[in-house]
């Protein structure tokens, strides 16, 4: 059963794949700051599906490349939910990201945390999520 359903929220909830700890820690902390709930981060594709088995997240931010492989699994079965999506990662070109999912927004390394910052409010503002 999925808990945390955008209705029972007072922040957007944004789910976090990325695997370098230093760049998850910074991400997790200016999105926190902006009064953004997180879910994660997960370095790992297990980890972040079984998490979207749990949660309803508003917003996705993906890293391409995890731990364990690379993001599309957990990214297919966020699409199928209707969680826009964000890639942010320096693979989205070679990886064919804009192929795939083309109502993706991206994000590619590095980036500026305003522009970062500003991507995730549009994807909020595509799914319709508030924040208080």
């Amino acid at each position: 059963m999925k808990t945390n359903p955008s209705s029972a929220r007072s922040r957007p909830l944004v789910l976090l794949c990325e695997d370098e700890p230093i760049v998850a820690m910074d991400i997790q902390m200016m999105l926190e700051d902006a009064g953004y709930e997180i879910a994660g981060p997960y370095a790992c594709v297990t980890d972040a599906l079984d998490a979207i088995n749990n949660i309803n997240p508003d917003v996705a931010l993906l890293d391409v490349r995890l731990r364990d492989g690379e993001v599309f699994p957990a990214a297919e079965r966020l699409k199928e939910n209707g969680v826009p999506l964000i890639f942010h990662s320096g693979h989205i070109v070679e990886d064919n990201v804009a192929d795939r999912f083309p109502k993706a927004l991206h994000c590619p390394k590095p980036v500026m945390p305003d522009v970062l910052l500003g991507t995730i409010e549009t994807a909020c503002v595509k799914a319709e999520c508030t924040q208080e």
